[in-house]
This record gives structure tokens, sequence and C-alpha cells, in this order.
């Protein structure tokens, strides 16, 4: 394992819920959305969060997705100019199962944070 990849289920699963969404499209882009969809219910399911991100995320770069095609996939990007401060919204909301450690605040419109592992909205940070 490299020395930045999460060393707990805990901080794999918070990773994994966090970069879901980005790695569905990649994936569904590069036509082995299928077996993504596979991982996420094995982790969903209680499987290791470790293997999952071991798997899609590469060693290195968080950020960076595994592709079966061979090339390189570029990451998103966000549109040019300052980044924009989120006006609604007051709090931190945190994983719906308390099983990560992954918490964050409500978008740019208000809408609530979504858990992506487990499909269901975050609950408010106590």
């Amino acid at each position: 394992m490299a020395a930045d990849e999460p060393t707990t289920e805990a901080e794999a699963l918070a990773l994994w819920c966090a970069r879901l969404p980005g790695l569905r499209e990649q994936a569904r882009a590069t036509g082995v959305g299928e077996r993504l969809d596979r991982d996420a219910a094995r982790v969903r399911e209680g499987g290791s969060a470790q293997r999952a991100v071991r798997k899609w995320l590469q060693d290195g770069e968080p950020e960076a997705t595994r592709t079966w095609s061979g090339r390189d996939l570029l990451g998103m990007v966000g549109f040019p100019g300052a980044a924009r401060t989120p006006t609604v919204g007051a709090g931190r909301y945190a994983c719906p199962l308390d099983r990560c450690a992954r918490t964050c605040g409500r978008d740019a419109q208000g809408h609530v944070p979504v858990c992506h592992a487990f499909g269901t909205a975050m609950q408010p940070n106590a």
C-alpha cells in the first residue's frame, strides 16, 4: 500500500464515498460501469472499501481513476475564476451509518450532501 493510501477501513470508506460520483462517470465513459457498480454493491454490503480504493484509485494520485482501456483520463476541472463560496446552508454533515469520518457541508444550492457509498443523505454532525 502506498504511503498516501488510507490505512483504516473508515478512511478508505470516506475516500470511496467522496470519489464515487466521479468514478461512476468515468467508468461509464470507458465501458466499465457495471464492474464499478458490482464493487460499489460489495462495499455497501460490508465488503472492503480499502480493496475498492486500491482497485479504482491509482497509487499516489487519489483524483485519478484506473482505466481499463489504457488511456489516461483527465480529472474533473472547475470553471475559470475564483471558487465561489456557498451562500446557503450551515453546519457539517457526516456518514449516515457512522462508518467513516467523512464530513462535508451543503452545496452552493443548499442541498444536503449525499453519502455515495450507501446512497442516502448524510446526517447532521452533532
